[in-house]
């Protein structure tokens, strides 16, 4: 069977995905999703600035219930376009 690295849970142990066999690497990206307190801390910004990203539609997110998540490839698509923008202003 595949498997996801292990990721940190809650209580500061870790726990490991198993994947079905037919699965590729790119396809687990799926099952990882981020909240807005992963985005915060991937940019170092701020809880509010990573919400004011969101609501403009700056940043492209998932609502599950109340909760909202991105996905890793919005948020690298997200910084990506600031980098490019910047590139083509200098």
């Amino acid at each position: 069977m595949a498997q996801m690295a292990p990721y940190p849970d809650k209580f500061g142990g870790t726990w490991s995905m198993l994947l079905k066999e037919n699965l590729s690497i790119e396809e687990t990206s799926l099952f990882r999703l981020l909240n807005a307190k992963d985005i915060a801390v991937a940019l170092n910004i701020g809880l509010s600035t990573v919400y004011l990203l969101l609501e403009r539609g700056e940043l492209p997110s998932i609502r599950i219930g109340r909760s909202v998540r991105i996905r890793p490839d919005d948020l690298e698509e997200f910084i990506e376009s600031k980098v490019q923008r910047e590139a083509a202003n200098e």
